[in-house]
């Protein structure tokens, strides 16, 4: 599988459940929320605009991940909602291999890598200032998706996350 391949599989709506493990605090919190992945191709005119403005390569342009979530957190939490853009963008020598740019709503801009491993995984990597944050997703099947991630902040680790998420398939009519 590459990359291309993969990004296939990972658009889609999501029910998604979430457990969050907070290591200083000794806390423990879950939640769920539905995730809505649409993937827009290279030649789209909000990346080439992003990549005009920061002086990204769109000639190594993947496209982006647009993304949008609605939060159904534990009793006694607000909702949350949100979205983003992730920029993906290959290495000249390695399409399994590059760059990623995440923008939030609140135009955040987030530098990091990827990579697509042997196992069929894909690592998302951002290194800022003294924290380190990794996310690692693979499939178990089409319809499972299931992430991990480890944040650290000066080389100690402060929170992992566990995800699994189910893809909701529509029955396509006779």
């Amino acid at each position: 599988m590459d990359i291309n391949n993969f990004l296939d599989k990972f658009v889609g709506d999501w029910f998604s459940q979430r457990t969050t493990y907070h290591l200083p605090q000794n806390q423990v919190d879950n939640a769920k929320a539905n995730v809505t992945l649409t993937l827009l191709t290279a030649d789209d005119s909000k990346i080439t605009q992003l990549a005009n403005q920061y002086h990204f390569n769109l000639d190594l342009s993947l496209g982006a991940i647009a993304s949008s979530w609605d939060n159904s957190p534990d009793w006694g939490k607000p909702k949350q909602t949100g979205e983003s853009l992730m920029l993906i963008f290959r290495s000249e020598n390695d399409l399994n291999k590059g760059n990623i740019v995440r923008i939030t709503n609140s135009s955040e801009i987030v530098k990091g890598e990827y990579v697509l491993a042997e196992d069929e995984s894909l690592i998302l990597r951002i290194i800022k200032d003294d924290q380190y944050l990794e996310e690692r997703i693979n499939f178990a099947s089409d319809n499972l998706r299931l992430r991990n991630t480890i944040f650290k902040h000066n080389n100690q680790v402060r929170q992992t996350c566990f995800y699994s998420e189910i893809k909701r398939v529509v029955k396509k009519e006779d």
